[in-house]
C-alpha cells in the first residue's frame, strides 16, 4: 500500500499546474484495476479511453494495481474514483473493513455487477488432497496478499469445517501458484478468476492437476451468510485431463466508486460502460458475460448515479 497509494495520491493531483483552458476544465478520473497479467487491467485500461473520449469534462487513467483489497482501500482514502473488485471484498469493506484497516468502508458504492469469477482450488493430480478437509496442515497457496483470492479462500476453508491456522498459507499471485507446485513446495492452491484460466491450463500440461470441489453442503453454508457468492460448474474437459465436472462456487466482479462523486457524472460512466460492450468484449472475452440485467445487483449500495441509469431501464425498482 505504501508504494502504490503515494503514485493515486500524485496522479490525483495533476491539473493543477497546467495552464492551458482545455486541461484545466477537465476532471481527472482514476480507475484501479489489477496486476497486468490479469482481466481487471486491460479491461480498465478500455474503461478509460471509452471515458475520456465519450463522457465530457473528464480525463480517465487506468492504473494498475494488486487489485481487489488494495482497490476498495484506494476508494475509501480518496486515492481513487472508480475501481474493480470481487464482491466478496466490497460487501467485507463496506460492513467492516479490511485487516489491515478495520473500519467500515462507508465511502464504497456499486457501479454494476460485470462478470463471475469462479473459483478453481487445485491440487496435485497424483497427491493425495482430493477434498478441502485434507487440507489440515498442508501447504496452500491463497492468493497476493491484498486479493480477492485470498478472501474467498479463507472463507471456503472455514466453510468446510476448517479454521484457516488449520493450513500453512501461501501468499502467492497464480503463475507463483503453478511454480511451486510444480517444484513440489507447494500442495494445492486457490485460483479465483474466469476460466479456462491460464496459469491452470499450464499446470495441467505441465504436470496434471485434480480440482478440488466445493461441496454442497460447504455451498450451502456460505450461502446462508454471503448469499454474495453463487453455486457454479466448471465444466469436464476445461482443462487437460478433467474428465468431469466439478462443482464449486463463484463470486461476481464489481466496478464501484466513490460516494461523493456527482450523479451526473456516475450516471453518463455506468450509460458509457453498457453502451460500449462490444469495444470492451473485444478487449477481453470475459466482457462478453457483463449484462445490464445483472448490473444493478451489488453487494453494497449503488451510486445514486448508477442507480439512476437502471431505474431508465426499468431494472431497479
Amino acid at each position: 500500500m505504501r508504494k502504490v497509494l503515494p503514485l493515486f495520491v500524485v496522479l490525483l493531483s495533476i491539473g493543477g499546474g497546467c495552464s492551458t483552458r482545455e486541461v484545466e476544465t477537465r476532471t481527472a478520473i482514476t480507475i484501479a484495476t489489477g496486476g497486468t497479467g490479469g482481466v481487471y487491467h486491460p479491461l480498465g485500461e478500455t474503461l478509460a479511453r471509452i471515458y475520456t473520449e465519450q463522457v465530457p469534462g473528464i480525463t480517465a487513467t487506468a492504473h494498475a494495481t494488486v487489485a481487489s483489497v488494495f482497490n476498495v482501500q484506494a476508494i475509501q482514502k480518496g486515492a481513487a474514483d472508480v475501481a474493480f473488485t470481487q464482491g466478496d471484498v466490497a460487501y467485507f469493506a463496506f460492513r467492516r473493513g479490511t485487516d489491515t484497516e478495520p473500519h467500515p468502508h462507508s465511502r464504497l458504492r456499486g457501479m454494476a455487477v460485470l462478470y463471475v469469477n469462479t473459483v478453481q482450488i487445485v491440487a496435485h493430480r497424483d497427491g493425495g488432497i482430493r477434498q478441502i478437509s485434507d487440507f489440515r496442515g498442508k501447504r496452500i497457496g491463497v492468493g497476493a496478499p491484498g486479493s480477492g483470492t485470498e478472501v474467498a479462500a479463507r472463507v471456503i476453508i472455514e466453510g468446510h469445517g476448517l479454521q484457516y491456522s488449520d493450513v500453512t498459507e501461501s501468499f502467492l499471485t497464480f503463475s507463483e501458484t503453478a511454480e511451486r507446485m510444480q517444484a513440489g513446495t507447494l500442495d494445492a492452491g486457490f485460483i479465483v478468476a474466469s476460466y479456462p484460466a491460464a496459469a491452470v491450463s499450464d499446470a495441467a500440461h505441465t504436470f496434471g492437476i485434480r480440482l478440488i470441489p466445493v461441496t454442497r453442503n460447504a455451498v450451502e453454508q456460505i450461502r446462508s451468510h454471503y448469499p454474495f457468492f453463487k453455486p457454479f460448474v466448471i465444466p469436464r474437459g476445461t482443462y487437460q485431463g478433467q474428465t468431469q465436472d466439478v462443482e464449486t462456487i463463484g463470486v461476481d466482479n464489481l466496478l464501484i466508486c466513490r460516494d461523493d462523486l456527482p450523479e451526473e457524472l456516475v450516471y453518463t460512466m455506468t450509460k458509457a460502460l453498457f453502451e460500449n460492450l462490444p469495444e470492451l468484449a473485444a478487449t477481453h472475452s470475459a466482457a462478453t458475460l457483463i449484462d445490464a440485467e445483472q448490473g444493478p445487483a451489488t453487494p453494497i449500495p449503488l451510486h445514486p448515479g448508477a442507480a439512476r441509469y437502471y431505474r431508465e431501464r426499468e431494472l431497479l425498482k
